[in-house]
This record gives structure tokens, sequence and C-alpha cells, in this order.
């Protein structure tokens, strides 16, 4: 069997493609990829959004979440929120007030959870440990809440 230079350079070649070139491709490109998803999706703006979705449904939770109805007697119609007797222009206000974070929240989560499925897929499709820093966020910012609340009780 001869051994010849050209298949010694080939092997030499192989190895350095193998285990030199390929490595740092892939760092590089795992560096682009997360470059890319601290600038366009796990950024201060999302971060703020999520930050304000948990803000606005624990304000749904304890403001707007109670029971509001309106009730017909004889002479005399009853705007009822929580079972307290209001005003009509207060319920009236307390139910546009409702209508308005409703939405927001509703926005805010098709925003937040269109961002959080394309950094998922991201992650599978460049085979990146999964990882949810969304939900940490919303955590974090329940427990502040929480905290606030349990301290100004």
């Amino acid at each position: 069997m001869d051994v010849t230079w050209g298949a010694i350079g080939k092997v030499l070649l192989a190895g350095l493609v193998t285990y030199i070139f390929l490595p740092a491709v892939l760092i590089a490109r795992d560096y682009v990829l997360w470059r890319v998803i601290s600038v366009y999706i796990l950024n201060d703006d999302l971060k703020r959004k999520v930050t304000q979705y948990v803000q606005l449904a624990h304000k749904w939770n304890n403001e707007y979440a109670g029971q509001s109805k309106i009730e017909f007697d004889d002479d005399k119609t009853r705007y009822l929120i929580n079972g307290q007797e209001v005003s009509q222009e207060d319920w009236h206000q307390h139910f546009e007030e409702s209508g308005q974070v409703g939405q927001q929240l509703r926005d805010l989560k098709l925003e937040i959870d269109r961002k959080a499925r394309f950094f998922k897929w991201l992650l599978k499709h460049y085979g990146q440990e999964a990882i949810d820093p969304i939900n940490e966020w919303k955590k974090v910012e329940m427990k502040r809440l929480e905290k606030r609340d349990n301290a100004s009780s």
C-alpha cells in the first residue's frame, strides 16, 4: 500500500475542516443567532410589554373580574358592581374601562405570544437549548406585584 503526500494532505484537510472550521462556523452562526434574538425578540420593548401585560392582568383580576350587573325592579334600575350598588355613570365608566383593559390585554397577549412562538421556533430550528425567559419575566413581575399588595395590606 502506497501512502502519498496527496492522501496525507486529504486526511489533514478533512481533519482541519471537521475539527476546526466547522465548529468555528457553528459558533459564528450561534453568535449571530443570539445577537438577532437579543436585538429583535428579547429586547427591552418586549420586557416592557410583558411587564405591562402582567400589571394589566393584575388590575383586571383585582378590579374588573368581579360581577357587574343591572337589576330591574318595578320602578327602579339598580347598577351593581361586586354586589355594591353604584350610580349609572359609575357603572358605565367601570364597564368602558373594563373593555379597554380587556382589549389592551388581548393586544399585548397576541404580540407577546407571536414573539414567543417565533423565539421557540428559532431555538428548535437551530438546535439551541429550550429556554423561556418570557414566562420568567412574567413570574418575576407577578411576585413583585404580590409583594407590593401584601406590603400595602
